[in-house]
């Protein structure tokens, strides 16, 4: 993606000019436009970033179903939440404001919300950079039409040395708050399968303010609305619709006790008390069952600083941190909702960032010195929101929240928090399987469960009916925290290995055309061919949109099977191109395809994740995965004897007529099939008088034709016998045939 960034050229109001020059010391900094967008999209997670950390909308509908079994998905609005760096809050004690106020206890947003709040202002334009440029990908339609598929709008720019480590995407973008804070943000993900499921955000705070900011906290928080889950709507599932995973959540902090190995905070679904029976999992009833909330949202600490540092050998990750973790719908002190819309709440909002909400209800066997929220799936109770005021059905902004501090956070000084968000669940496959067992009553129990009774969740959960069935398709459910769990794990190694996993391939370019021989599948990807490791492509295909249908592997080829050779994808000729004839499928049918380029890990890879040395990687889902459908053209003959006229005769009253026949705008239709793959075509009156001649020559070398029963001077013709000649353009001979119209 393009970002450009301008020097702001319209007056800003007086009262922001003086919070310019406030927070700027001696000197006015430069300040560029700010509200530019770009999105994260390079694995199974996307999100989108805001320059300046506020609030914009993401075109991510396009996408609805694409890639439907890979799990897609991500919010359609940056809406104040920290996925990809909005939602920071900040406060400190005794803070002077731009107009001058001291404010004994004082708490900032992240984006303007009134003359009290001036947001943030960005100071270094925003970067976006890919490691690959969007792979070019034609998909042959209607006939012998060409058009290219572009999965990606307003892809990165490519440019592998901006990478971190072997990551996919990068953005970057250097803001200053109201408080003096420059919030300096890096965020990067992944392609690759064992690592395409979260985004990392980077974040280094920069005391500018020329004073020291005491007992400072730094807040961020992370929910799961305004997301689209790219999980299929064909067929419709509107009867779950009104059901938003985000108002119905249980949620489970991580890394609170003694004993914890990771810092992750999740939530999952839980059940519509309103509603009959159970709905964890929000089943698809029209879908036999399948359940389409299956995955937990989580985000993990990888790093905290200790104390405010200058020297960067001084950061110090502070296990503790964050020290504060509570879940509302929004910021909330008991019941009353404070956006610091005056000078007046920013104390409630200090009290808020500073421990108050989280001694409700407060976790039991916590670290000394921390208040963390008693996670609402450890009440023991079957209702969600019964234990915790800030939780409310009527609401879909639940979030989960995490406050870093107190620092003495001294001018010139620095704090660092690494942190990364993602999805983990049951895959789509199993989801679908265990809807449709426990519809039917079959469902069995999940194995190896840590507790027979409540699987993953906490030894007092407290499932929604009695009825075992529910119980054993939550504890289903349940399996999702141990995936959970894993990913983290998986992060964390990432993290402590500075980045470096095993990189993905490049994506190959591809063109799919649908022929008389099958679908025809070009592809080429010299730099994946190039890198150590080069395993060799898989093809994979599924055969409709529908929400159950999968995509499968339907060719493999190991590097030693290749045989290179000149291929064109669009206006690009690659010598070291291939070719694949997919002949397994049915004349009419609809199939998408997508080919991936594969390496295998060294099985001593020092980076790679335990248990991953040896795997192939293959490149990246959203590159190369065709929206668009191709359907295999009606086969070719062999002989000019084969050639059949349909229907024949042909009577424009007959209720009988073909589907494809039945189907035409116009009625009057005569097709030919099993066609050489070139030929002429002349179509003579009884008499001998010539009406029509039909060059038969297409590129999808399709075997029929489809005669719209004009002549060459475009009249319908009449009632009569018909005699059509077909001679073969390779010098095949010549083949006589008669058909009858009745109108």
């Amino acid at each position: 993606m393009k970002v450009f960034h301008k020097m702001i050229q319209k007056p800003f109001p007086a009262i922001l000019l003086l919070a310019v020059m406030l927070l700027s010391g001696t000197a006015v900094q430069t300040l560029y436009a700010d509200g530019q967008t770009a999105a994260i999209r390079a694995g199974k997670f996307w999100c989108g970033v805001v320059d300046d950390g506020g609030i914009a909308t993401f075109e991510f509908s396009s996408y609805s179903w694409f890639p439907a079994d890979y799990n897609t998905m991500g919010p359609t609005m940056q809406d104040g939440t920290s996925q990809t760096g909005s939602g920071y809050v900040m406060g400190a004690t005794n803070w002077t404001d731009p107009l001058g106020n001291v404010i004994p206890k004082a708490a900032i947003l992240w984006s303007p919300d009134s003359d009290y709040n001036w947001g943030q202002m960005v100071t270094v334009p925003m970067t976006n950079y890919t490691r690959w440029p969007l792979p070019l990908n034609y998909t042959l339609q209607s006939g012998d039409t060409e058009v290219e598929n572009k999965q990606v709008e307003d892809w990165g720019n490519p440019d592998a040395s901006k990478m971190i480590g072997t990551s996919d995407q990068v953005i970057e973008v250097t803001t200053l708050n109201e408080m003096g804070v420059e919030i300096h943000r890096k965020i990067f993900a992944w392609s690759q399968q064992n690592h395409d499921n979260y985004i990392v955000v980077d974040v280094t705070l920069t005391n500018k303010s020329g004073k020291t900011l005491t007992d400072f906290y730094f807040n961020q928080h992370q929910a799961d609305y305004y997301m689209v889950k790219a999980q299929g709507r064909h067929p419709s599932i509107s009867d779950i619709t009104a059901q938003d995973a985000g108002r119905y959540t249980w949620q489970h902090y991580y890394g609170a006790r003694p004993g914890d190995s990771l810092r992750v905070f999740y939530m999952y679904h839980a059940d519509n008390p309103e509603l009959a029976g159970d709905q964890m999992g929000l089943p698809v009833y029209n879908q036999d069952g399948r359940l389409f909330e299956k995955d937990l949202h989580f985000y993990t600490i990888l790093h905290a600083s200790e104390q405010p540092y200058t020297n960067e050998a001084g950061d110090v990750d502070d296990w503790l941190q964050p020290r504060i973790t509570d879940v509302y719908s929004r910021p909330l002190v008991g019941l009353t909702e404070v956006y610091a819309k005056t000078n007046a709440d920013r104390p409630k909002l200090y009290d808020y960032l500073s421990g108050y909400s989280a001694t409700i209800n407060p976790m039991e066997g916590t670290f000394e010195g921390t208040f963390h929220q008693k996670p609402n799936d450890e009440f023991g109770s079957e209702s969600w929101d019964s234990e915790l005021p800030g939780l409310g059905r009527a609401s879909t902004f639940h979030a989960r929240y995490a406050t870093f501090g107190p620092y003495q956070f001294g001018d010139g000084e620095k704090l660092h928090f690494v942190y990364a968000s993602g999805y983990a669940g049951l895959s789509l496959e199993k989801a679908k399987e265990i809807g449709e067992k426990w519809l039917a009553g079959t469902l069995e129990e999940p194995p190896d469960l840590p507790d027979a009774s409540t699987g993953y969740y906490p030894g007092n959960f407290a499932f929604p009916t009695a009825d075992e069935n529910n119980n054993r398709k939550n504890r289903w459910l349940s399996t999702g925290i141990d995936s959970v769990m894993a990913s983290v794990s998986r992060i964390k190694w990432n993290y402590e290995h500075d980045w470096q996993v095993p990189m993905a391939p490049e994506p190959p370019h591809m063109w799919i055309q649908g022929t008389g021989e099958g679908t025809e599948i070009r592809w080429a990807a010299p730099e994946a061919e190039a890198m150590d490791g080069f395993y060799g492509y898989r093809i994979m295909r599924r055969n409709s949109i529908q929400d159950t249908v999968f995509y499968e592997e339907v060719q493999r080829f190991t590097a030693d099977m290749l045989a290179a050779e000149q291929v064109e994808i669009g206006e690009t000729t690659f010598e070291n191109g291939h070719v694949f004839i997919d002949t397994d499928v049915l004349w009419g049918g609809s199939y998408y395809y997508y080919v991936q380029s594969g390496v295998q890990v060294d099985a001593n890879d020092p980076n790679a994740y335990p248990g991953t040395g040896g795997d192939i990687l293959w490149s990246g889902r959203v590159y190369s995965t065709s929206r668009l459908e191709v359907s295999p053209e009606r086969p070719v003959g062999s002989e000019l004897d084969d050639i059949r006229i349909v229907p024949n005769p042909y009577y424009i009253s007959d209720d009988k007529l073909p589907p494809y026949v039945q189907s035409a705008n116009d009625p009057r239709h005569i097709m030919f099939f099993n066609l050489p793959p070139a030929c002429i075509i002349k179509l003579f009156t009884e008499s001998g008088d010539l009406i029509k001649t039909i060059r038969h020559e297409p590129l999808s070398k399709s075997g029929y034709y489809e005669w719209n029963m004009l002549t060459d001077n475009q009249q319908a013709i009449s009632s009569g016998i018909y005699i059509a000649v077909f001679e073969a353009l390779n010098g095949g001979g010549v083949a006589y045939q008669k058909f009858i119209v009745v109108r």
